[in-house]
């Protein structure tokens, strides 16, 4: 039986022996039911990612204390059947506490299964079953697929089948091994190591499939070359790019013969990988906890002047003001994106730059959004060289899939009331450093117009033994009787007697963009489309 975990809210730990009488049953419980020398650790500082002996782990709960949202002791023992006891630590928000109970290595796996089930399910106490709804077909078939895989590898082992091939591959991953050694190993274990009957899979085609299954997959959509166009929807059967006529295909330097893969496939120059949106938003509501967090903006914007998150802003205000509609659901999804280039090659010569795409959800805590569990991988733009301003080629599957999500949504089932609704979504903003905001606006942040806000106003001067540009007039957001205005010998030597540049309109910017709805993007000077900024008088 579970000991009581009332000692886990005690504020006063070390002063308090009712603590340290706690923490001798937990470690009492935690070695008993593991049966090894070793445990993890649960204090604030490891938060069950070190492991210890019972006398380290003891030490460490009494210094640091224990992480109080741990409430379902999966890495010491405690199982499914066993229901979790609640512990109240006094704190009246409990909501700007949610970020220490993720961060624990806590298996979600096992309160995603107990949505499945009304039994075993937490839904608030005024809920009426008969208003209740089933999971549609996606959400029961991942549920389903969940439960089968918590299944151990054999009868007596303590890792699930999940655990231990998400473990095998992230240890893969991390040693860069190839899918034949990993195939080869994992035929090892099978035939020579584990006991008849056990479920790990055989391959690493079959391991594949099981992730492919659960919705952590992506798509691959080849490239030109140049950068020109996707070889997407109609254009998928191509051999050629449309627009400057690279062959779809790498080549051998020496013969010119198509380059093939053992099973005869021609292999791409270039792939987009792609992850799909709708099923990674869907699955944030799969689970009755982390669907709680999804509606956790909803009414916490402060008055006190002070942001804390974004719901804070007046972006976030003037976007409900402006779309009622889809504020009035606090479910719907508020994204950012975030890109820009990196080295993938550790020690190469041969400089390359991968481009990964990345959506935020703005709807969970603050402590939780810029959390890299968090964060939704959409898609790796391949290199060797940045996409530049092509990058909205390789857009297009996301702006179309952004473009259902606004205007039509994705049926989802909402775990935490047991309901079905119409998920939309919207992307809010973008992060990005200047070199990566030229390329995903078309601004360029260099030279004299370089200001994205003042445009054509731009106020800039050329340093005479510099050679560069430099932005001085800076002064002119001041007040017209600010006594800087007047102080030449700090500044550039002039009054400054001018407002601030009058920032555009939507309608304005709209309409200087009209002419390049067309235009081609593309890395080959011979069909790329040559814009004059001089003509233009913009950058």
């Amino acid at each position: 039986m579970t000991p009581s975990k009332d000692w886990m809210a005690i504020e006063d730990y070390v002063n308090d022996p009712s603590f340290k009488v706690g923490v001798n049953s937990f470690l009492d419980y935690a070695f008993q039911k593991l049966g090894t020398d070793n445990i993890r650790c649960p204090c604030c500082e490891c938060v069950n990612g070190e492991f210890g002996d019972r006398e380290k782990v003891r030490q460490h709960l009494i210094v640091y204390g224990v992480v109080k949202r741990y409430t379902f002791w999966f890495h010491h023992g405690e199982r499914l059947e066993q229901k979790p006891q609640l512990v109240c630590d006094g704190d009246d928000d409990g909501d700007d506490n949610i970020a220490e109970e993720n961060g624990n290595e806590l298996d979600e796996m096992l309160g995603i299964i107990r949505d499945l089930y009304p039994e075993c399910n937490n839904v608030g106490s005024s809920s009426n079953d008969s208003n209740l709804e089933e999971p549609n077909a996606d959400a029961k078939r991942f549920y389903n697929l969940l439960k089968e895989s918590q299944d151990p590898v054999y009868e007596g082992c303590k890792s699930s089948r999940m655990s231990a091939l998400l473990k095998l591959l992230y240890i893969k991953t991390l040693g860069r091994w190839t899918n034949e050694s990993f195939t080869t190993l994992l035929d090892f274990l099978k035939e020579d190591l584990l006991p008849r009957g056990s479920t790990l899979p055989k391959s690493y085609n079959k391991s594949k499939k099981v992730m492919k299954d659960l919705g952590l997959s992506y798509q691959k959509i080849d490239a030109c070359v140049n950068d020109c166009m996707l070889y997407w929807k109609e254009n998928e059967k191509l051999n050629a790019c449309d627009i400057c006529g690279a062959s779809r295909w790498k080549s051998n330097k020496h013969n010119g013969e198509e380059k093939c893969i053992l099973n005869g496939k021609r292999i791409p120059q270039k792939t987009l990988r792609y992850f799909p949106l709708k099923p990674r938003l869907q699955r944030l509501f799969m689970c009755s906890k982390t669907a709680s967090l999804m509606t956790w903006h909803h009414g916490k914007k402060k008055k006190d002047g002070t942001m804390r998150h974004p719901v804070d802003g007046t972006a976030w205000e003037s976007f409900d003001t402006e779309h009622p509609n889809f504020a009035s659901d606090p479910r719907n999804v508020r994204l950012g994106l975030a890109s820009d280039g990196f080295q993938p090659f550790a020690n190469s010569k041969p400089s390359y730059s991968i481009w990964p795409v990345i959506l935020i959800p703005y709807n969970v805590p603050p402590e939780l959004c810029m959390k890299q569990s968090n964060m939704i991988l959409s898609m790796l733009i391949p290199g060797p060289k940045g996409p530049g301003d092509a990058i909205d080629v390789y857009f297009q599957p996301l702006i179309e899939e952004l473009k259902d999500l606004w205007e039509v949504g994705v049926e989802t089932f909402d775990a935490a009331t047991q309901r079905h609704f119409q998920l939309r979504a919207a992307l809010m903003w973008t992060i990005n450093d200047f070199a990566a905001y030229t390329m995903l606006s078309g601004w360029i942040t260099k030279g004299y117009l370089a200001c994205p806000c003042c445009l054509r106003d731009t106020r800039s001067m050329r340093l005479p033994h510099g050679g560069k540009e430099c932005y001085m007039r800076h002064r002119c957001y001041l007040p017209m009787n600010h006594r800087w205005r007047k102080d030449k010998k700090s500044f550039d030597g002039t009054v400054e007697r001018e407002g601030p540049p009058q920032p555009s309109s939507i309608d304005d910017i709209l309409n200087e963009l009209k002419d390049l709805e067309n235009i081609i993007l593309s890395k080959d000077p011979s069909v790329k489309t040559k814009i004059s900024h001089e003509v233009r008088g913009d950058n």
